[in-house]
């Protein structure tokens, strides 16, 4: 290939553009001693400027077509302005910033300014320095998806559903233009023109979360990734940015009061099947049952209804009749591990929600919908809801289009006098009626496994589960004062209810208990005006006692004798109180 070095003119590129027409030049190449670097090769097709800058080659444009003509984006028309960007091309080299950004720049119509910029982003990008998709990954995926410390040096065991729920916030549809930008290009103007787009669209909750989980996530970045942030010099312009206050989440003060609860609970046994309703089978027992779990133990729905059967161990040294159930860290949300000692009555629905569950799964509540090749699963945390809602007469699956749609579906709950809540609000009355009650306020916040108290933080494994459950930390003697307060008062409420709908006995009978069966053909408890399920439960075990101390006394006379038959009654009562007091 012939090369031509010599001080580059007009004549030169007119020369060039000559050879190309002809097709004669293919391989010849024009260099400048001028400028260092600069040649002008010429193929086939066109003439094409290049810099060559440390043993590289780095293409500039083609020439244009046309001397006379004003060059198009992209093309180069005279030796100066060739030159003029072989000495930018070969700065950025110097710099370390790879220009090919800037030539693209340029070709497209850029500025010099604009091409600049683009070429100093792309090398930043290419060095590692984050944009906006990359701090969302890394706050995601690489903090909150994995354990951390927290305060006192605690470990924090990650969330699936924080991490879902903070990239779907940083993720809206009104952030895209933040697509390919740094993060050291970011300003105030662009976060306050998400949270305020979507206000606009109606998205109040999007509206706050982008904003708290933007600024936790650029603090994230200039705390721990200072240099591959770009942000360590950056004041943190974030912190100022403020949700606007008409999306602000107003102080909730909703909550059932214990009679209201309490009627919930037994319209929701006598309602299984609803009027207008296409289902008919009714009510699970199993979603009854953690209706009346949730308001036992007020605890999160995610939580509670995730309870393994494995995880419910008799109370060692404990009160009588008691029991302890056991959450790991990764069902809650303060992510440590929670114990909580259960009374004898609430012990009894346990034992109806496994009856009724399914066979061989592993959960109290166990789902029984379950699709081809899913796992063992409880319950959604959203059955207890869908309960209060159907009690309410609102159409299934409408979300808040339901309202004003509820046409002919009566509202039972509305109709008994009992406003709205839904079951997290019961978390509240909890607190409220221990309170009212003097409960000691640590006694309430154990028991909610609010953050400040401190309970075990160790990882649950089979092995360990009993002495966890049993550890000092857990402070479950603390617990059950409010449990025990608590669960006297609902079901005191309750018992209340039910002799408020009681049917009167028939004249010279006494109803000592509901004559109905106690089960139906699927296996559910069947609803009775007389007495709750539990005080039925309570009786049958009495009878199957009784059944049994029977069966195992052999007394010395059989006699049907009145003194004889008292006799036996007192004695069939020592063995039910010895054997209750062994339990």
């Amino acid at each position: 290939m012939a090369t031509v070095r010599a001080v580059l003119t007009k004549d030169h590129l007119d020369k060039a553009r000559a050879l190309v027409a002809s097709g004669k030049g293919d391989g010849t190449t024009f260099a400048d001693e001028k400028a260092d670097g600069l040649v002008l090769r010429i193929r086939k097709t066109g003439a094409v400027f290049a810099v060559k800058w440390n043993g590289k080659t780095r293409t500039l444009g083609p020439l244009s077509p046309s001397s006379e003509e004003k060059p198009q984006p992209g093309e180069i028309g005279t030796i100066s302005r060739a030159r003029e960007l072989a000495g930018q091309v070969r700065a950025m080299l110097r710099d370390g910033t790879d220009p090919t950004a800037f030539v693209t720049g340029k070709a497209a119509g850029k500025s010099d300014e604009a091409a600049t910029v683009s070429a100093e982003k792309a090398t930043a990008i290419g060095n590692g320095i984050w944009t906006w998709e990359r701090l969302i990954e890394e706050y995601t995926d690489g903090y909150l998806g994995n354990s951390r410390k927290g305060r006192g040096g605690t470990i924090r065991q990650p969330s699936e559903k924080s991490v879902r729920t903070a990239r779907n916030s940083l993720m809206v549809t009104e952030a895209d233009f933040l697509k390919g930008k740094l993060l050291t290009e970011l300003g105030e103007g662009d976060f306050e023109k998400i949270r305020d787009d979507c206000k606009k669209a109606g998205r109040y909750t999007a509206s706050r979360a982008f904003i708290s989980y933007a600024r936790a996530a650029m603090s994230f970045a200039k705390r721990k990734h200072k240099g591959k942030s770009g942000l360590g010099p950056i004041v943190p312009w974030w912190l100022g940015v403020e949700i606007l206050e008409e999306t602000a989440v107003a102080s909730r003060t909703r909550m059932p009061t214990i009679n209201g609860l309490a009627r919930t609970l037994y319209l929701a046994e006598k309602h299984r099947v609803l009027e207008g309703r296409r289902n008919k089978r009714g009510t699970t027992e199993t979603v009854l049952c953690g209706l009346w779990w949730i308001a036992l133990t007020a605890q999160r729905t995610g939580a509670g209804l995730a309870l393994e059967r494995d995880h419910i161990l008799p109370w060692a040294g404990g009160k009588d009749g008691w029991k302890v159930c056991l959450w790991s860290e990764s069902v809650m949300k303060s992510r440590r591990f929670h114990a909580l000692p259960i009374p004898p009555r609430a012990v009894l629905l346990l034992e109806r929600a496994m009856a009724a569950g399914r066979e061989g799964s592993s959960f109290v509540f166990s789902a029984t919908a379950m699709r081809h090749c899913e796992d063992d699963k409880p319950i959604s945390i959203s059955s207890p809801k869908n309960l209060l809602d159907r009690l309410r007469g609102r159409p299934a699956n409408l979300g808040k289009r339901a309202e004003g749609l509820r046409g002919d579906l009566p509202d039972i709950l509305g109709d008994a006098g009992i406003p709205h809540f839904s079951p997290h609000d019961i978390r509240r009355t909890f607190a409220t009626a221990c309170g009212d009650r003097s409960v000691r306020g640590d006694a309430i916040s154990a028991v909610l496994d609010h953050a400040g108290i401190e309970t075990g933080q160790k990882l649950i494994r089979s092995a360990e589960i009993t002495r966890l459950a049993y550890d000092y930390s857990q402070k479950l003697e603390l617990k059950a004062i409010a449990i025990e307060t608590w669960t006297d008062a609902l079901f005191e409420a309750v018992e209340s209810e039910w002799r408020a709908h009681r049917l009167p006995p028939r004249p010279g009978r006494i109803v000592s208990r509901p004559a109905e069966k106690a089960l139906d053909t699927r296996g559910r408890r069947q609803f009775s005006r007389n007495e709750p399920w539990y005080i039925a439960m309570e009786c049958e075990k009495a009878e199957e006692d009784r059944a049994y101390l029977s069966s195992i006394l052999n007394p010395w006379e059989m006699d049907d004798s009145p003194e004889y038959q008292a006799w036996l009654e007192a004695r069939l009562q020592d063995e039910i109180y010895e054997a209750q007091q062994d339990k």
